[in-house]
């Protein structure tokens, strides 16, 4: 599949009929990924200030070894156009920005819940891009931590607490080669929790779960790049009105979506992801059976607090 991209990719772009840069009215730098941050300087105008560069932080669910740069913030999220819970994904709904090595953030983690929909829980921590030096085609590494906040579910009069808090370890690699091309992958740790209260009371269940995620993305133009990723995510089982008591295994989410800066400071995201039900305490149905799928729209703006704030009163400059 990534051959066939690069082969549309490659035709798509035509050095004759392609307009000259023009360095005032067009960013020189890749507006979704390419940079941390716009400069703070007095005397820059908004309009300077707002054509970046900006940087995310994330595929879909999955973080990446970057952060969106000092003195930034970022709002996103998205929601699905066909299951009923209208609940945010796991993008990224508020992240702060701290020097150029962390962020702090509200996000959503990825999670299957009792119902079998992919129905994030919320979760709030730092993410940290690990201060080594850069060099061509060598790895990126950086950590990501959520602290669980629970949700609950009623059915009937019994309450399901859900909650999960993660540990991510990821990686970012880059080639000159193949410029146009950029790898993520890691592994998520996971402290999964389910507890019942009310009419079905049951004592909490807990589970530690190693969970591999891995994506990729791939600059079309400019402004304008493929993103997928595949992991797998914690998934809460338990039946209402049923007397066994319940349990946490592993579902298989994928997300396959175009990324689009229609400004260099808001994202547009357009997905289609599936799930697949991997392990569970009861018996399996198979790696290729699909149990649910969607489609999501979602975006991201960044908000460059301190070069706005540099201009207006001359404080956060560089």
């Amino acid at each position: 599949m990534l051959a066939a991209l690069a082969l549309t990719r490659a035709a798509a772009a035509d050095p004759i009929a392609a307009p000259a840069a023009d360095p005032i009215a067009a960013p020189a730098a890749d507006p979704i990924e390419e940079g941390a941050g716009p400069a703070r300087k007095a005397d820059h105008t908004t309009t300077q200030i707002m054509r970046g560069p900006f940087q995310t932080s994330r595929l879909f669910a999955m973080p990446t070894a970057d952060v969106i740069g000092a003195y930034m913030l970022s709002i996103s999220g998205d929601g699905s156009l066909l299951q009923e819970t209208g609940l945010l994904t796991s993008a990224g709904v508020l992240a702060l920005g701290f020097g150029d090595l962390a962020q702090l953030e509200y996000r959503h983690s990825a999670a299957i819940s009792v119902t079998g929909v992919n129905a994030p829980l919320p979760g709030v921590g730092v993410q940290v891009k690990i201060p080594i030096p850069e060099y061509p085609n060598v790895p990126v590494f950086g950590v990501a931590f959520r602290l669980g906040v629970p949700r609950t579910e009623v059915f009937g009069g019994t309450d399901v607490i859900e909650q999960v808090t993660d540990l991510y370890i990821v990686g970012r690699w880059r080639f000159t080669a193949f410029d146009w091309l950029t790898l993520h992958g890691g592994t998520r740790i996971s402290s999964a929790k389910i507890t019942l209260t009310g009419a079905q009371e049951a004592s909490p269940v807990k589970k530690t779960l190693y969970l591999p995620t891995a994506g990729y993305d791939i600059r079309m133009n400019p402004s304008a790049r493929i993103v997928g990723e595949i992991a797998l995510a914690p998934q809460f089982h338990w039946t209402p009105g049923s007397e066994l008591v319940p349990t946490i295994g592993y579902g298989l989410l994928g997300r396959l979506g175009m990324r689009w800066a229609i400004i260099p400071s808001v994202i547009i995201d357009g997905s289609i992801g599936y799930q697949l039900e991997v392990a569970n305490a009861a018996p399996a149905t198979g790696p290729d059976a699909v149990v649910q799928w969607d489609i999501r729209l979602g975006a991201e703006v960044f908000v460059p607090w301190g070069a706005l704030a540099c201009r207006a009163a001359g404080v956060f400059c560089d």
